[in-house]
């Protein structure tokens, strides 16, 4: 068998067989040939003879060697030497490559030669230059070049032949559009990338323009000069200060674009309406468990719409639920996304390496609902459920707890920088997911999170009880206190953790370490 491929092999070469990843030929049990190619429907045939259309099932062909020849309008042929064995059966998938010949651009300015940067479009996809490869067939050209107008022609390339386009644009008239915001909601006492709104608009020749920011009243309350348009995208990241540099009250505040091109043409952009809100908390969370939030209590918010975290981390030492510290460390890889306002998606994923190369799983997952939203004296509440499955055990090292799960969180505003968070919650627990026990264990965590800017604080505790006796799989007593940095205007947050528990003779303490990014 190797000996018959080996010399398939040097057949093919000799052939010029185009033998890309995805084209194979290989011998199976039964009898015959089988011949199927990609695209499908082209026609197959063998020592010069038609045979048919792929797939094709041929019988009856003598052992030996034959010429195999797969056609398919505008596409290149593939030819090949096959030997059909005498027992066994050939199956060959042919990847078939598409005819292409050769479009080359040529552009001029009001029939001047053009020295400026132009992006060349072949059937609306960028290519790489002004003379590329195009697949046999009728195709589109346009080209676009900032403060010109775009040209678009369309042309019959004949494979392996070389055809000019020649391209003379024109003058475009100034014009403002695409104004967007990339969020709707923002607190601007907020820390990293979640603090900043990045507007983005689009203009179609050199010019200037300002970004105004107006409140409900009409008043403005914040502007700046965009400087000059030297291309067609553009891209100001205002972080919500007023022109003081204070933060504007919460409320609505509308958002225009004033610009004028380079021959004095006025343009203004409709209005964008945003929304400053203070009690939106937009902080990186523990994601460790599946349950966003400090690391051992989940919180009531949920984020801005479109939000979306991930975050990975390693913990060292010995956490709740091991029995002896750790060999080697464990780590977790979180996601955290909000599709919609007052909604969130969670999941977790544990693993604990061992010695003899197996690893330990655990998996969670939890959706949850945001009722409140703290305000004054009143909480934020919100409703969890969550699902945990953590093999051959009932709770992980980054708490991940087996079973189901139903969770009330709570949280309060203590000021602008605190807030004190409590969350109650019943399992229904049992090794390996499956919730063995009739009666749900109580489990309460509670927290006080404390931040500046660019720096956030937390402690957070939790104790796991049941009504019917004994809970040596989870302790009494647990622990953690957490440190969490993000760099200025930047999606990434870096963490520190260290934590303790207690179960009657037993205890431990563990370090941590996680990165993540929020978007």
């Amino acid at each position: 068998m190797l000996m018959k491929r080996a010399v398939f092999l040097c057949i093919a070469l000799a052939a010029g067989l185009p033998l890309g990843a995805e084209t194979k030929i290989v011998e199976t049990e039964g009898g015959g040939v089988f011949i199927e190619s990609a695209p499908a429907a082209a026609k197959v045939f063998i020592d010069g003879m038609e045979r048919g259309v792929t797939p094709l099932s041929l019988s009856g062909l003598s052992p030996g060697v034959h010429t195999l020849r797969v056609t398919k309008d505008w596409y290149n042929d593939w030819t090949a030497r096959i030997t059909v064995p005498a027992r066994g059966r050939l199956e060959a998938f042919i990847d078939l490559s598409p005819a292409a010949g050769t479009i080359a651009v040529n552009i001029t300015e009001d029939g001047s030669d053009f020295s400026g940067s132009a992006r060349v479009f072949l059937n609306g996809v960028a290519t790489a230059g002004r003379e590329f490869s195009a697949p046999e067939g009728w195709r589109t050209v346009k080209v676009s070049a900032f403060g010109l107008q775009d040209a678009q022609k369309s042309v019959f390339v004949v494979r392996n032949e070389k055809i000019s386009l020649e391209f003379n644009l024109k003058r475009a008239a100034f014009e403002l559009g695409g104004l967007r915001i990339n969020r709707s909601v923002f607190n601007p006492a907020g820390s990293g990338a979640q603090s900043m709104l990045a507007v983005d608009f689009t203009v179609s020749a050199p010019g200037t323009g300002r970004l105004v920011v107006f409140d409900e009243e009409d008043n403005e309350v914040f502007s700046v000069p965009l400087g000059k348009f030297e291309q067609a995208e553009q891209r100001y990241v205002w972080d919500g200060r007023g022109k003081n540099g204070e933060i504007p009250k919460d409320g609505l505040y509308r958002i225009r674009i004033e610009a004028e091109g380079a021959g004095g043409e006025a343009r203004v952009s409709l209005p964008l309406a945003v929304r400053v809100d203070s009690t939106l908390d937009d902080r990186p969370l523990a994601l460790g468990s599946g349950l966003p939030g400090l690391f051992y209590v989940p919180v009531s918010d949920t984020r801005s719409r479109g939000s979306f975290q991930l975050e990975a981390g390693i913990v060292l030492g010995k956490p709740p639920g091991e029995i002896r510290g750790f060999d080697t460390l464990p780590f977790s890889a979180g996601v955290c996304l909000t599709p919609a306002d007052t909604w969130q998606l969670a999941a977790a994923v544990n693993v604990r390496p061992g010695k003899d190369g197996a690893a330990d799983p655990a998996v969670s997952g939890s959706v949850k609902k945001e009722f409140l939203k703290p305000a004054g004296l009143a909480p934020g509440a919100a409703a969890i459920i969550a699902y945990g499955w953590v093999k051959d055990g009932f709770v992980s090292a980054f708490g991940i707890k087996s079973g189901l799960q139903l969770n009330a969180p709570f949280s309060w505003r203590l000021g602008r920088r605190f807030s004190l968070h409590i969350a109650p919650a019943a399992l229904w627990t049992g090794r390996d997911g499956y919730p063995q026990e009739p009666i749900p264990r109580v489990v309460i965590a509670g927290g006080l999170l404390g931040r500046i800017r660019l720096v956030s604080a937390a402690l957070s505790v939790q104790t796991v009880s049941t009504l019917s006796g004994g809970v040596e799989e989870f302790c009494p007593v647990a622990a953690s206190a957490e440190l969490r940095f993000t760099p200025p205007r930047s999606g990434l947050n870096f963490g520190l953790l260290a934590g303790a528990f207690f179960n009657g003779g037993n205890g431990g303490a563990y370090g941590g370490l996680s990165v993540g990014a929020l978007f």
